[in-house]
């Protein structure tokens, strides 16, 4: 004894409806992606990239000025804090710098510091951090030590 089976048919609103609810998550992923990407960072590296461009040269300018200097410039790192080292090209400290920094994320402005250094004594200049983990930069600038200004940018990360 045999059993009829009845075939469902697929008609043209059962398509219509698979391809609404393919397309619909698609959109739908898309759009919390975009949603979330924007309002997480706003992208915004400088305030007007022409004005930026314009100074590039003479950024060039000082930025080989710098190098000519022979610096040995260190950075370390711990969760309370970042330290940074300067010696001249003879390997001599340098103890008369007035540093100041930056400390952000790469990809947020959430937890960007602004970073206070004090001499610790042999080139050494230590500034009190909260690190999490992920990837950070800091930025430096400094002045003294026979230079109007001294420019540098750490990336590191600190693991979990």
């Amino acid at each position: 004894m045999s059993m009829a089976r009845a075939e469902k048919e697929l008609k043209g609103h059962h398509v219509l409806a698979m391809i609404v609810a393919f397309f619909g998550v698609i959109f739908g992923v898309n759009f919390l992606m975009a949603y979330l990407a924007n309002a997480t960072w706003s992208g915004l590296v400088v305030e007007n990239g022409y004005v930026a461009s314009q100074s590039f040269n003479s950024d060039l300018a000082r930025a080989k000025a710098q190098e000519a200097l022979g610096w040995n410039v260190g950075f370390s790192h711990d969760r309370d804090s970042v330290t940074v080292a300067f010696a001249d090209a003879k390997g001599a400290s340098i103890d008369t710098l007035n540093l100041t920094g930056r400390l952000q994320r790469t990809v947020t402005d959430r937890q960007d510091q602004q970073l206070t250094f004090a001499w610790m004594g042999s080139g050494l200049y230590s500034a009190p951090a909260r690190l999490g983990p992920g990837l950070w930069e800091v930025e430096i600038d400094g002045k003294g030590g026979g230079v109007a200004g001294y420019h540098k940018i750490f990336r590191f990360v600190v693991n979990p």
